[in-house]
């Protein structure tokens, strides 16, 4: 099971790769496109990464394109209700869908599903990638990621964790690190992250991955402690952070990354008019 969890870190990181290659190709104009306004499916719930990431970019994308671009919300079933929808709209550019590492992993964690995100969805432009930060409730008494490890081989199965949702990236990330590490914890599945991340400040769950971006206000804040990074390299803004390798499990990586897709067959030129509008 390790060597599987690795391996599908590895996969979803490679597919980072591919949307960014995939859509650095720059085509011809556009012609009349866009002349209505763009739909941008979120296929998960208000206050998590996609929400606030496609919230940032919409403005610039509707001041670009000179049209308006509206954030639509389609959680559910492990974002295969937006990112089916959009698989069945028209390729014609006027509707997307914010994806990660996590839809890229549903292929092989939901073969049933009813689509293909590899065969029916198209890369259309690529947003970044973000490295996670393990983040603990301010009275769970670890302060570094080796007393985590220690007080859960202790008291197996006593630590909750939560995450976006069953497959979702935060709860990949931990359970790579649970096999990695040799222990167990109960994972408690959200609607969203931020829902997740109001009950971790809470009590109600012990700890938490999340973006940097989301947790770094309520770090200074004191309310949660964080005890390493995901990424290969400690984060600019928290040098004093480490990894998880670094910290107490060897070999450890696992990032995000998060894009736009679309149905197949838009045109080429069509791809890039709406890749150069998606910039911070």
């Amino acid at each position: 099971m390790h060597q599987n969890m690795t391996r599908r870190a590895g996969l979803t990181l490679a597919g980072a790769a591919l949307v960014a290659a995939g859509t650095r190709a720059w085509g011809q104009g556009a012609g009349a496109f866009p002349n209505r306004p763009i739909k941008v499916i979120v296929p998960s719930a208000p206050g998590g990464v996609a929400d606030i990431l496609t919230r940032l970019i919409a403005p610039k994308m509707a001041e670009r394109l000179g049209q308006p671009v509206i954030v639509d919300y389609r959680a559910g079933a492990a974002g295969t209700i937006g990112l089916s929808a959009t698989a069945r709209s028209a390729p014609d550019g006027y509707t997307l869908v914010f994806v990660s590492e996590t839809h890229a992993a549903g292929e092989s964690l939901y073969p049933k599903r009813g689509y293909s995100i590899q065969k029916e969805l198209v890369p259309v432009a690529p947003i970044g990638n973000f490295p996670q930060v393990l983040v603990v409730n301010k009275n769970l008494p670890v302060n570094s990621l080796k007393e985590l490890i220690d007080y859960a081989r202790a008291n197996p199965n006593r630590l909750s964790y939560g995450s976006g949702g069953v497959g979702n990236t935060y709860h990949m990330a931990m359970e790579l690190m649970d096999q990695m590490a040799g222990i167990r914890m109960q994972h408690v599945p959200y609607s969203s992250a931020g829902t997740a991340r109001t009950d971790l400040i809470s009590g109600q769950i012990q700890l938490m991955f999340d973006t940097v971006g989301s947790m770094e206000q309520h770090i200074q804040a004191g309310s949660v402690r964080a005890l390493a990074m995901s990424s290969a390299q400690r984060f600019p803004r928290m040098p004093n952070v480490p990894t998880v390798a670094e910290a107490g499990v060897p070999g450890y990586l696992f990032e995000s990354w998060c894009g736009l897709m679309g149905p197949a067959g838009i045109p080429a030129d069509i791809i890039a008019r709406i890749n150069e509008s998606v910039a911070f």
